[in-house]
């Protein structure tokens, strides 16, 4: 059983301060220093080391605002790259100079290699629409941007970094 979602989730990356913000609960957020980051004409890609996760050592995120995706790459502590998995999710990106606010809508796509892509987060995302968490044009906007994407993986023969590279952002995996 998923967990109802009582709000939207709505982090903040700041270049200037090289900071991202999460909400945790209403009053709580978490902010953590971004250990790497990059800035292009497309995309900001952003790098946080997890000393403190017994799995994960270090998580990479894309930011794509013309294009409505969030990619993010979790590196396993253990180094086995076929842990490996990407995470391409619905969101809504506003640049506002060195502030980058991205919605997440709750739906997204997992891609793990040698495997075909699969939806992820159906059932927050469900779980959010009955609650009226997101609005209608949120899912819908979710639903046609996971299905675009998928449309596109396809198109790239389920080859992620073909597709990222079509993004402009270049290849992701290596």
């Amino acid at each position: 059983m998923s967990p109802v979602v009582s709000r939207q989730l709505v982090e903040v990356v700041d270049t200037r301060s090289a900071t991202r913000t999460l909400p945790l609960a209403p009053e709580q957020v978490l902010e953590q220093a971004l250990d790497r980051w990059h800035v292009a004409d497309r995309y900001l890609r952003t790098t946080v080391l997890s000393p403190e996760d017994p799995f994960v050592l270090a998580e990479t995120c894309w930011l794509v605002p013309d294009h409505g995706v969030r990619l993010r790459r979790r590196s396993p502590r253990s180094g086995d790259p076929s842990a490996v998995t990407t995470e391409i999710g619905a969101v809504r990106i506003v640049v506002d100079g060195p502030q980058w606010r991205c919605t997440d809508l709750l739906l997204g796509l997992e891609v793990a290699p040698g495997r075909p892509a699969r939806v992820a987060h159906d059932a927050d995302f469900a779980a959010a629409v009955a609650g009226g968490v997101l609005s209608p044009a949120d899912a819908d906007e979710a639903m046609s941007t996971v299905h675009r994407v998928l449309g596109e993986l396809g198109d790239a023969r389920h080859d992620l970094d073909a597709w990222t590279t079509s993004l402009g952002i270049g290849p992701v995996t290596t």
